[in-house]
């Protein structure tokens, strides 16, 4: 067996299990590279080095490299030639998509850098979890490498050691917990769990998804007094003493939006100095200073679309609802343009656009246009979706609304759902059907993203079956033209 001489070739990487060499073709094709040749009579074994779980952090706090395969035999090779790998990650066992890394080889041993491989593990999951498991292939090219020759042992299509694993990422450096609470003037400025407000988190892990938000309502003597606030991480709740959250500089106490410092005690609390409903929104996910930012909005219970589709007549405007004070959605009868208001009247605060899909609260003549494909849309109704966290919006254009489920003729089966007939503004969609025992729901453009159910006397977004309430010849009317939508069933 020829003597090893080893080193390094190419950059970055991922994960590993039980493994042997892998050859896509018996016969190589020729090289087409003439900086690559090939040097098909090596023989090159490689297996395993791991038992199948990858803990990156664990390599790293060890402060040693990810031992990754073994070299059991290399002859034949090339005279004066030393023999060098290339890794390659992937998520799925053909490598269709997959990221190559460094290795390096001392002692019959094949390493790869913690980073290296921390890199490909978040470009393939996008998720900085320490927690997080995630499979991962992995597999290797060879190469003999003189000077500046450089030979792929076997091919382009020959690679060595295909192998699995379970890998953790690195972790991230600081913690995000699974829930936060506001302390302050709801808690008289102690640590009380049975006073402090939790803030709610769109689900998912807090390290990818770290915002938490909470909706107050500020009295008008809180507010001469100063409505303080800071926030806890359970962990400090549960022992009444730990991390607290406050604003990290006090001289900017009353900013609607900022940054929070970790404080053992005595925090900076936040201020809020007018009356009103808001909503706080605060990023626990530290940026490289170790702050976590935070905003606070004036909490808007409903969002009224004004514009052609309704005479510009407030008496007429639909209204948009929301769940938590961020995304509002609802169907509107739309006629090239309108503006959405937070209250029935031009004096509160108007949404415009002045770019497609974005909002502004700029005044003047932004009205958001109706088009599609850059022409005009007139008379149609729609299905609206803002986000006044973000300042978007996003119109859905409704062709159909149906009737589905086993209480119907059709059944469940999509294709045989029962079209309704709309009025002329759109608002009521009316059949005549046959009911039996069972359930239904109303959806929009033959699919299910948007969806009603629930109660005939409620019906909300993705509700759940609705029972029939007859049986028989009846005809059915869901009525949009406000909130909550409601539909009738009468014989």
């Amino acid at each position: 067996m020829k003597k090893f001489a080893f080193f390094s070739i190419l950059a970055l990487g991922f994960g590993l299990a039980s493994c042997d060499n892998d050859f896509d073709f018996p016969n190589p094709p020729g090289q087409s590279n003439p900086q690559e040749p090939i040097f098909e009579t090596a023989d090159l074994e490689l297996t395993s080095g791991v038992n199948g779980i990858i803990n990156l952090d664990q390599v790293n706090n060890d402060n040693s490299l990810v031992a990754l395969a073994n070299v059991v035999t290399v002859e034949n090779l090339p005279e004066d030639y030393q023999l060098s790998f290339v890794g390659q990650m992937a998520t799925s066992d053909d490598f269709s998509n997959s990221f190559e890394f460094a290795t390096s080889v001392a002692d019959n041993i094949v390493y790869a850098n913690p980073d290296d491989l921390d890199a490909g593990y978040h470009k393939f999951f996008n998720t900085i979890d320490p927690n997080a498991e995630n499979t991962v292939n992995i597999r290797y090219k060879a190469y003999a490498v003189n000077g500046s020759a450089t030979i792929r042992l076997g091919g382009e299509n020959v690679y060595f050691c295909p192998m699995t694993a379970t890998m953790t990422p690195l972790n991230p450096g600081f913690t995000v917990e699974e829930e936060y609470y506001l302390i302050g003037t709801c808690s008289n400025g102690a640590i009380d769990a049975s006073k402090a407000i939790k803030l709610s988190n769109g689900g998912g892990s807090p390290y990818d998804n770290p915002e938490f938000s909470a909706v107050i309502k500020v009295s008008t003597n809180e507010a001469d007094n100063g409505y303080q606030w800071a926030v806890v991480p359970r962990s400090t709740l549960t022992a009444s003493s730990g991390t607290i959250f406050g604003v990290s500089d006090s001289e900017l106490a009353t900013e609607r939006e900022g940054f929070l410092s970790e404080y053992s005690s005595n925090p900076a609390y936040a201020t809020i100095t007018e009356a009103g409903p808001y909503q706080i929104i605060v990023n626990m996910r530290p940026d490289e200073d170790g702050l976590c930012s935070y905003k606070v909005i004036n909490a808007v219970e409903q969002l009224y679309v004004i514009g052609t589709g309704c005479d510009w007549d407030f008496a007429k405007a639909q209204i948009l609802q929301t769940s938590n004070n961020i995304t509002y959605y609802g169907y509107a009868h739309l006629n090239t343009e309108f503006k959405l208001t937070v209250e029935p009247n031009w004096q509160a605060t108007a949404y415009g656009s002045e770019e497609k899909g974005k909002l502004t609260t700029k005044p003047g003549d932004t009205n958001i246009k109706v088009d599609q494909n850059g022409d005009p849309i007139a008379n149609a109704l729609y299905w609206c979706d803002a986000n006044l966290v973000d300042m978007t919006y996003a119109l859905t254009k409704i062709n159909t609304i149906a009737i589905i489920g086993d209480a119907t003729p059709g059944g469940w089966d999509e294709s045989k759902e029962i079209a309704m007939t709309p009025s002329a503004d759109f608002l009521t969609w009316t059949v005549k059907t046959t009911l039996t025992d069972g359930s239904f729901k109303f959806r929009a453009n033959n699919d299910w993203p948007i969806n009603l159910g629930g109660s005939l006397q409620d019906l909300t977004l993705d509700g759940a079956n609705i029972p029939a309430p007859l049986t028989g010849e009846v005809t059915i009317t869901l009525d949009l033209s406000k909130l909550p939508y409601t539909a009738t069933v009468v014989k």
